[in-house]
């Protein structure tokens, strides 16, 4: 076999001081991208192996992860290693021209450490030692763990740190995945030494939680506990640091084992993400990792799946610093862990897959190669089924394979984005750790609709942390960033004075860093910038109790009342002309513009701020308000939606109420033309995703129908035909055209 991979040692570049981050084909030596999946080959015999060996070679397998969940076998007894059956089967994948992606296997400890160490086991809130007999049966906390589990990376790392057959580490599994908070003992102190290093002292604590409310003050820091289960409500910014805390204390973990690593090897490292995980800020992660990788498992149950793959590639490419990074898991069919769990579609396995190298991926993992016959995972699909050659997953995986073959040309091309949305981890967890008004999710689900709506709209986008670098974009969209950042607003003031049109949505800037409230009107250091304060919340509650309908007909004073909270939409009314003529144009009628249950009361400011020095603002113009339809009566007539021209062709705009899709649609149409900003291919038919790299356009049929695009000029990597100007797309498929003239 003729690998696409070849052994590459590289020293890990810094990745501060605004030096670029290289690309995974130029640290693991790619030719086309990577293409593979988790390998464990100690699950099955001799034979087995063998075979594996021939269907890799047919498949185009060029790059396997090894080893994730072997720590049982590494050290059967503790201190005690057998590493020779692994050292032989990277020898002979590296004979066979696959290279090693090679975990630490501290994913999941072995039973001696449960049985001999049962202190090492996690503690759930309720005070449960959790058992063994799953996976991340561990407290971060737990010194055993944390000794056994850098033994073990420090053993690999010198038998294995420099084999030409390994060519990246891979650190842990999933973090937090199973075990992302522990609360037993352990935890307890190791919480208390967090807070000291980040207050100093008992009294800048009380001060930060705010601990007079209910008689939470404490004399010592002693004191101090996880917050486990209590009789009601938690303490905000105690839930808060708590997060913060449960991260780092994983983030350490993998931080040591990443030291280890690159004191006895050149090679990369990198830790699997899992998407927008709510329990761990990535950005920060980030930091510490050579390659980006990233597992996702879109429900093709799910007509919006589509975008969860554009969604989880633009944020795994902002966590790269713009550039590219590796898909390490994926589902060749079904996963077996939703409640009930459909297969990809006819197509889907290829599609899917060329999408992730169109956000951004220069590799395609699977979990797994094989499909398990025993254990937990046995009904999740693998590369090779149960059925084996038989049926139509084998065939698409071939199919997959040979299409990522003729995609060397794509590695390391950026993605060119001009618009930019804003995701800020700790913000989400300061609104989920508030009491109020609305219980939110932990998904980043403000960010996600409006990414969605830029990608419907064929917008590329990157998504980039509160402390970016903004310049250069031309629109940036701050979704529900709850905390207060001076240097954000600092940020958007300078990207708005440059040119850039600035979409602001609440809830923003409603507390500061320790989840206290934002005093004189929300929005904090966005106000000079927006032109406008938030004065109050006003979220709709939906149905109130149960259905009592004909109580109308007795009930005399109740059935004067009005509850227009009760409902779970409210009206907008587009007042500024440039938007009814967008609606107009959309064929929506203008009493059509909706918003769902969050709303605010805003008012608009009356001295003009300033967005730089020597430079002034425009007056506010309100571009929608309240009509008073259905949930919005309490609201009638106050303003939706404003917009602030900084003088130049900059503009701040703030989003008062939670838009539906029609809604952030055509705002989202009349800011892009105030932007300049058009879609990466314009007029594409229903179904068609476009985006590009460099010189590369990918054009992937999302929909269940042929579909026809023109002007497309240029080859087809894929199949090696020309396209002069007309192409047409089957269902579910894709076409990868290199071009100097795209759309």
């Amino acid at each position: 076999m003729t690998s696409s991979v070849s052994s590459v040692s590289t020293s890990r570049p810094a990745l501060d001081g605004g030096l670029r981050r290289p690309a995974p084909h130029e640290l693991l030596g790619l030719t086309s991208p990577a293409y593979g999946g988790d390998y464990n080959p100690e699950q099955w015999d001799e034979a087995t192996f063998a075979e594996d060996l021939e269907l890799m070679a047919e498949a185009g397998v060029n790059l396997v992860s090894l080893g994730i969940f072997s720590w049982a076998r590494l050290e059967p007894r503790e201190g005690s290693y057998e590493l020779d059956w692994l050292v032989e089967i990277v020898g002979r994948l590296h004979d066979a021209g696959i290279a090693v992606d090679l975990a630490t296997a501290t994913a999941s400890p072995p039973a001696w450490m449960a049985t001999d160490h049962p202190e090492s086991l996690p503690m759930s809130a309720d005070g449960v030692r959790l058992g063994l007999g799953s996976r991340q049966q561990y407290c971060p906390s737990s010194t055993v763990y944390r000794e056994r589990s850098a033994a073990l990376a420090e053993v690999l790392a010198e038998r294995l740190g420099d084999h030409p057959g390994v060519v990246m580490w891979h650190i842990g599994n999933e973090y937090g995945c199973h075990t992302a908070e522990c609360f037993c003992p352990a935890c307890a102190r190791a919480f208390r030494a967090w807070l000291t290093d980040r207050y100093g002292d008992v009294e800048r604590l009380n001060a930060a939680w705010g601990t007079d409310f209910w008689s939470q003050r404490y004399t010592s820091l002693e004191q101090v506990c996880p917050p486990a289960a209590m009789p009601t409500f938690h303490n905000p910014a105690q839930l808060l640091d708590w997060r913060r805390f449960s991260d780092h204390q994983l983030r350490s973990l993998m931080e040591a084992e990443a030291r280890i690593l690159r004191a006895h090897s050149s090679l990369p490292v990198t830790t699997n993400f899992m998407g927008d995980f709510p329990a761990t800020d990535y950005w920060r992660w980030a930091e510490s990792l050579d390659i980006i990788s990233d597992d996702s498992y879109p429900d093709p149950a799910d007509a919006a799946a589509a975008h969860e793959v554009a969604w989880a590639g633009d944020l795994m490419r902002g966590l790269a610093d713009g550039r590219p990074w590796i898909l390490m898991e994926q589902a060749p069919g079904a996963v077996q862990w939703r409640r009930r769990n459909s297969p990809k579609r006819p197509g889907q396995f290829l599609l899917w897959s060329l999408a992730r190298v169109a956000h951004g991926a220069d590799g395609v993992l699977q979990f797994q190669w094989r499909q398990s016959r025993q254990g937990a995972e046995t009904f999740h699909s693998g590369m090779v089924p149960h059925a084996g050659r038989a049926g139509r997953t084998w065939d698409e995986v071939v199919a997959t394979g040979r299409a990522l073959k003729r995609l060397g040309p794509v590695l390391g091309e950026p993605v060119c984005a001009e618009a930019a949305v804003v995701l800020d981890w700790d913000s989400q967890w300061a609104l989920s750790s508030t009491i109020g008004p609305v219980e939110p999710g932990e998904r980043f689900e403000a960010a996600r609709a409006w990414h969605r709506s830029l990608w419907e709209a064929g917008i590329a986008t990157d998504i980039v942390p509160v402390r970016a670098d903004l310049a250069g974009y031309r629109l940036i969209v701050v979704p529900e960033v709850f905390i207060d950042y001076p240097e954000l607003a600092r940020n958007l003031e300078g990207a708005a004075a440059a040119g850039a049109q600035v979409v602001v949505a609440g809830p923003t800037g409603v507390v500061d860093t320790d989840a206290g409230a934002v005093l004189g009107g929300y929005l904090g250091s966005l106000r000079p910038l927006l032109g406008v304060r938030v004065t109050d919340h006003a979220a709709l509650s939906g149905p109130v109790g149960q259905d009592d309908s004909r109580g109308a007909l007795v009930n005399r004073v109740s059935r004067a009342v009005g509850t227009p909270a009760a409902e779970t939409w409210m009206g907008l009314e587009a007042v500024g002309e440039s938007l009814r003529r967008v609606l107009d144009q959309m064929g929506t009628p203008a009493p059509d513009l909706r918003a769902g249950g969050w709303a605010e009361e805003v008012r608009i400011d009356e001295a003009p701020g300033g967005v730089e020095a020597g430079q002034g603002q425009e007056p506010v113009e309100v571009v929608a308000v309240f009509d008073g339809r259905s949930g919005g009566a309490d609201l009638a007539g106050r303003p939706a939606i404003t917009r602030r021209p900084v003088r130049g062709p900059g503009a701040a705009w703030y989003v008062a109420a939670d838009l539906d899709a029609v809604g952030r649609a055509a705002l989202l149409r009349l800011v892009c033309a105030h932007a300049r900003i058009r879609p990466v291919v314009a007029d594409l038919p229903d179904g068609v995703e476009a985006q590009r790299r460099g010189e590369i356009l990918f054009l992937l049929n999302h929909g269940d129908r042929a579909a026809e695009v023109a002007g497309i000029v240029g080859t087809d990597l894929i199949s090696g035909e020309v396209c002069t100007g007309h192409v047409v797309l089957a269902p579910r498929s894709a076409l990868v055209v290199r071009s100097r003239k795209l759309g």
